[in-house]
């Protein structure tokens, strides 16, 4: 394969492709949405990692699609990028519960991205839960205090 093939098979995603990244489901907590779930993160780990940089990343979810586009944002990117010393960047999606009590599901284009990230060598994941987001970001070396 040369290398632009190889470009195009990391950033091309099968229209059904399933995630080859961690997907955690719902859990026992409150069904808050997804917006709280990411504050409880950021918080969380401002409290637990003060020195690893966490940011919400602009994405074209609830943007004008034309907008967006000349922007140069992209659908799917995930929620939050966690980044601590040299080259060490993780990707964390937060899913929620809506005003009905309905799970959130990831969207294709979100799988897509994620795979494609993965396929990368970047750490992906997907949580509702905030401590489990944590916990694993602790398994990929990000340094966090442990809180408990």
């Amino acid at each position: 394969m040369n290398d632009m093939a190889h470009l195009d098979s990391l950033t091309s995603g099968d229209l059904h492709e399933e995630p080859i990244f961690l997907v955690r489901g719902p859990t026992a907590i409150p069904k808050s949405p997804e917006i709280v779930r990411q504050q409880q993160f950021r918080n969380l780990m401002r409290a637990a990692a003060p020195s690893v940089m966490v940011f919400a990343n602009a994405n074209a979810g609830k943007r004008n699609p034309l907008l967006a586009r000349k922007e140069g944002i992209r659908g799917g990117v995930f929620d939050m990028t966690v980044a601590w010393s040299e080259r060490c960047i993780a990707f964390v999606e937060m899913k929620g519960f809506d005003k009905r009590g309905h799970a959130g599901e990831l969207q294709q284009n979100q799988i897509d991205w994620g795979n494609s990230m993965h396929r990368l060598g970047f750490p992906v994941a997907c949580f509702f839960d905030p401590v489990e987001a944590i916990d694993w970001l602790r398994e990929v070396g990000c340094p966090i205090r442990n809180m408990r």
